[in-house]
């Protein structure tokens, strides 16, 4: 009998607590509240191209634009607890050379008025549904304010999503941005493989570094400067635009990477004039020991250099460029050869920030 009496008080206990925690959806907002996030107006939930992409753009194209790879939201609380719970489009939460929290995890960081940043460390589960929680956050001090900032999954798309905080506590959404974006287009390295947490993709770690807004539009292997996807870029009213795509073309000839650089700047020149920085290809780790990746990097940078030499030429002064020595990357920047750790992804984010940073006439943190 007092067996049975105590897993009736635990069962009570239980369910307090749950009845304790109050759950925010973003979709249920009612407002925009998505950050670095384009076609904001067109999207409907944590995907990176509009519903009208679907049959114009390539299937893959289309599939890997479901990850919600650079996607945020943003919100304040004073809850001392946060919950976050999200179900994915797949169960596959890992790959064998990037860790299930980097493929479907999430990331929390906090910010306060002073700019100051603070990362979170979560607690988190891996099971039909994906939980972090964090406990015990320290309170704001008198004169403090505190945002909170959210990374959603770099290889997987979320289904749905939910923030719970502590019943009684205040809690806001905080508007989508109204900054025009940087625009990322690229490969896996830009989508974020393979770092060990969302905030840890270089091109996240140039929002955070800048404090501005940036949408990711890597796409694993199938960053190949398409008319079609660069219709939808070009579409965008941005206020610089990154292409990053060597890699996954530099198995072409020096002519055909040449146009395909040429052509995509000429495209997005129809509808903006915003700066176009053009980036080299990062390099392989093992090019001592194997001479075709050396020739296909070689080939892929002089043909970058040669369009930027001829876009300058041409009377286009906003075309930048980020050589292979400014991101200064080593054999010891990636997990395999190609896609970047933690640390490959920082000197890249720090090339690309003092740069961008520099076009924009912004500060670094």
């Amino acid at each position: 009998m007092k067996r049975i009496f105590g897993l009736l008080l635990l069962l009570l206990a239980t369910s307090s607590l749950y009845a304790q925690t109050a759950w925010y959806d973003p979709q249920q907002a009612g407002f925009d509240v998505m950050q670095n996030q384009a076609f904001v107006d067109q999207i409907k939930g944590y995907s990176r191209l509009p519903e009208s992409a679907k049959g114009v753009v390539r299937d893959a194209v289309w599939n890997l634009s479901r990850h919600s790879a650079g996607v945020a939201i943003f919100f304040r609380t004073d809850s001392p607890d946060i919950e976050i719970k999200y179900t994915t489009t797949s169960r596959s939460y890992a790959m064998p050379h990037m860790p299930s929290t980097g493929v479907s995890g999430i990331d929390l960081y906090r910010v306060d008025n002073r700019g100051e940043w603070c990362y979170l460390a979560g607690g988190y589960s891996f099971g039909d549904q994906i939980t972090y929680k964090y406990n015990d956050l320290p309170k704001a001090s008198a004169d403090q304010e505190f945002e909170y900032r959210l990374y959603l999954p770099l290889y997987n798309g979320v289904k749905s999503l939910q923030i719970g905080v502590n019943e009684g506590c205040e809690f806001e959404f905080v508007p989508t941005s109204t900054q025009k974006l940087i625009v990322l287009y690229g490969t896996s390295i830009a989508q974020g493989g393979c770092c060990s947490r969302p905030a840890m993709a270089w091109g996240t770690i140039v929002h955070r570094e800048l404090d501005y807004p940036l949408v990711n539009l890597g796409f694993s292997g199938n960053g190949h400067m398409e008319p079609e996807v660069l219709d939808y870029i070009a579409k965008i009213d941005a206020s610089l635009y990154i292409l990053d795509c060597l890699p996954n073309v530099a198995n072409r000839s020096l002519d055909e990477i040449y146009q395909l650089l040429i052509s995509a700047v000429e495209q997005i020149r129809q509808k903006s004039q915003a700066p176009i920085l053009l980036v080299d290809h990062v390099g392989f780790g093992d090019e001592k020991t194997d001479r075709v990746n050396r020739e296909k990097v070689q080939t892929a940078n002089a043909a970058n250099i040669k369009a930027y030499e001829t876009l300058r030429k041409q009377g286009d002064k906003s075309v930048y460029y980020l050589s292979r020595q400014e991101l200064g990357l080593d054999m010891d920047s990636t997990v395999d050869g190609i896609h970047l750790t933690d640390w490959g992804m920082l000197q890249q984010a720090e090339a690309v920030s003092r740069k961008v940073g520099k076009i924009l006439r912004l500060r670094t943190r």
